[in-house]
């Protein structure tokens, strides 16, 4: 019998309110297939992947992957209409604005 996790407990300092959520959910969907060292365990590696561009292992990767489907679909579906921010070379910028033209 797996004892009861406390989430909410498990939410770190330093995480965004985002971060936190899409952690939580993952915890959440998982909570009852793994102990608790397991689930946060990998849970911080599915943010770590999601936020940060880590890379773990190709069998890590694949495990992540199909365990974050559901979760990993639900915050790329919420993020399609936040801003987004877009890069551009200095020179490029500074082009654009002595011609004030500015590529779409």
């Amino acid at each position: 019998m797996k004892t009861k996790i406390d989430i909410d407990s498990l939410r770190s300092e330093h995480e965004s309110d985002e971060q936190w959520e899409v952690r939580k959910s993952f915890m959440m969907e998982h909570k009852d297939k793994f102990e608790e060292d397991e689930l946060i365990t990998l849970a911080q590696i599915f943010t770590n992947v999601e936020f940060l561009g880590c890379r773990y292992p190709p069998q890590t990767m694949k495990r992540i992957a199909k365990l974050a489907e559901k979760v990993s679909a639900k915050y790329k579906e919420s993020r399609k209409n936040k801003l987004k921010r877009t890069f551009v070379e200095a020179s490029d910028a500074a082009e654009q604005k002595a011609k004030r033209t500015f590529k779409n």
